[in-house]
């Protein structure tokens, strides 16, 4: 695909001129590079020209979606700039595709199918009209009277007669019942060849076919010879974008992780995606390219009575907030602005990477085969199949938790990001739940949830004699409190299990704090978070393994403890 530019074109073309002949031509999409939100799309079309002037009208059903567009020749030359033609009228099917031309021959077809059943239909009902007419002539014949026939004044010519009457009688109701029989076929296969229009049209329409009014690019060129002409229409569109997708599969047996990797495409716009070459790309060319700008800040000295502040109460001075909140920091003013409200300050905390950044680089991920995309714009495309190392771990949490869960640490060692998106988990074969894969970089570690293990069931003792004390506050200047957790193995094999506990821990001087634990922690502080302590144990079948935790507390008398065992 080329990249476009914004570069005057190559003088290949020529102001429009009157007499210039249009052709009408045809470009698919033939390629397309995918950012998660927005393509670099090309379409191809090839067109033969006399020599001359000529304005190509180049068929463009997203005209509304694309931006930048750029015509090059086979060469790489610019052909000409562009031009919108809106409501453009062309002859049906004028520019129909194979697969188009094929589906309208169907329609038309269906709708020939079902005038000729239809037309049928309207000769069986007059030939039943025809029948019921001379059954209406029969029956007056047999009515007699003014209006009927006389009986033979010969008698033996009576019986000749009537057995005459009789016949013709029989013939015409047998000839109705057939009639009838036939009309009825014949409005079935209406009905059936209603349904078969149906369905040729609505595969036509699947196909998305121009229309008689069309949305196109003009294009002035100028050949110096006849010959074939082919042409790249190379445009930006926002009608595209891509997501991974995952499944991933441990192995608790070997600890190998499975990784199925999936693009998820989508498309919105009016483009048709039939047998486009796709590359898949993780820039992101919608970000800012230049810095925020900066102005200069003076520093001002103000008169802290002269700030008004918003208080719970209304407007108050500065010397009220001060008196209220203790120091407040003075913001410079603009001069000649009002006076600004006073705001609290708010610090954020770098958690780390939220983002792909790749330093202006990126990754791209051609896909191998050519991708078409149906009517519900949407379409998930298999990448590949990657496979993990793990370190697997029972983690049981049984403050929080009924059961412990299987927790696999895993490394990054693929040498390229594995970026976010949707994920579904399995765990030897059985489905776990799905949940957002964040972005782990090259050579990162990452924990991933695999359920619950249901054999491992966790318990949480409160061990406390005195009543009174199970509250988030207490107020008695002594207080003591002894709890007891744990897992038991209902399974049929031993099983190692990590548990992780909060323990209690002060860092007022006032409050003295005494914690026993029976017994003791094989990891103290995991992750640098106070307090938070493992244990590696492994239980037996069959077996309980309890943790006692005994905690004392001393704090001067009128004090409030909060502590959450």
């Amino acid at each position: 695909m080329k990249r476009l530019f914004l570069t005057t074109a190559i003088c290949l073309t020529l102001p429009f001129a009157a007499q210039a002949d249009d052709f009408l031509v045809r470009a698919d999409l033939t390629d397309a590079l995918v950012y998660a939100n927005g393509a670099a799309l090309t379409r191809s079309g090839t067109v033969t020209l006399p020599a001359g002037q000529h304005r190509l009208i180049v068929a463009m059903p997203d005209l509304y979606e694309a931006r930048l567009p750029q015509m090059t020749g086979a060469d790489g030359q610019r052909l000409g700039v562009p031009q919108d033609l809106v409501n453009f009228p062309i002859e049906e099917g004028a520019l129909d595709t194979e697969a188009q031309a094929n589906a309208r021959a169907a329609v038309e077809a269906a709708e020939d199918a079902l005038q000729a059943v239809q037309d049928a239909l309207v000769e069986a009902d007059a030939e039943i009209r025809s029948i019921e007419t001379q059954q209406t002539y029969v029956s007056a014949i047999l009515r007699g009277g003014e209006n009927g026939v006389s009986m033979p004044d010969d008698p033996a010519l009576v019986p000749q007669f009537l057995a005459t009457l009789g016949a013709e009688t029989e013939r015409l109701s047998q000839e109705r019942q057939a009639a009838a029989v036939a009309r009825r076929d014949l409005a079935e296969a209406v009905t059936d060849a209603q349904t078969e229009l149906a369905r040729a049209t609505q595969a036509l329409q699947e196909l998305r076919p121009l229309g008689t009014q069309i949305t196109a690019y003009a294009i002035d060129v100028e050949v110096a010879e006849e010959g074939e002409l082919a042409f790249e229409l190379d445009y930006l569109s926002q009608s595209a974008g891509w997501e991974p997708a995952y499944e991933m599969e441990l192995d608790t047996d070997t600890g190998v992780l499975e990784v199925d990797r999936f693009v998820v495409l989508r498309t919105n716009g009016a483009a048709t995606w039939d047998g486009v070459d796709v590359t898949f790309s993780t820039a992101t060319p919608g970000r800012d390219r230049h810095p925020s700008e900066l102005a200069s800040i003076p520093a001002r000295l103000i008169d802290p009575e002269e700030i008004p502040v918003q208080g719970g109460f209304g407007m108050m001075s500065m010397g009220d907030a001060e008196s209220r909140v203790g120091v407040v920091p003075t913001q410079s003013l603009i001069a000649g602005a009002a006076a600004p409200m006073m705001e609290p300050v708010v610090i954020v905390e770098d958690t780390g990477v939220l983002g792909a950044q790749f330093d202006g680089l990126s990754i791209t991920y051609p896909y191998g085969d050519p991708v078409s995309v149906g009517p519900s714009g949407e379409i998930m495309l298999p990448f590949d199949t990657v496979t993990l190392d793990t370190e697997m771990e029972n983690r049981a949490i049984p403050r929080h938790d009924a059961t412990a869960f299987l927790v696999a640490q895993v490394e990054n060692t693929l040498g390229e990001p594995i970026l976010p998106g949707e994920a579904v988990f399995f765990r030897d074969g059985a489905l776990m739940g799905d949940g957002y894969l964040p972005l782990i970089a090259a050579g990162a570690d990452v924990e991933m949830g695999f359920g619950p293990l249901d054999h491992l069931q966790l318990r949480w003792i409160d061990r406390s004699l005195a009543e009174g004390d199970r509250g988030l506050f207490t107020t008695s200047t002594t207080q003591a409190r002894e709890l007891a957790f744990g897992v038991t193995n209902t399974g049929t094999e031993a099983e190692e299990v990590r548990i992780l506990y909060a323990v209690p821990f002060a860092e007022q001087e006032d409050l003295e704090l005494d914690v026993s634990l029976s017994p003791r922690p094989s990891e103290e502080d995991v992750d640098d978070q106070r307090g938070v302590h493992a244990w590696e144990l492994v239980v037996a079948s069959g077996e309980e393994a309890l943790i006692e935790l005994r905690a004392e507390f001393e704090f001067p008398d009128g004090q409030i403890l909060d502590w959450r065992p």
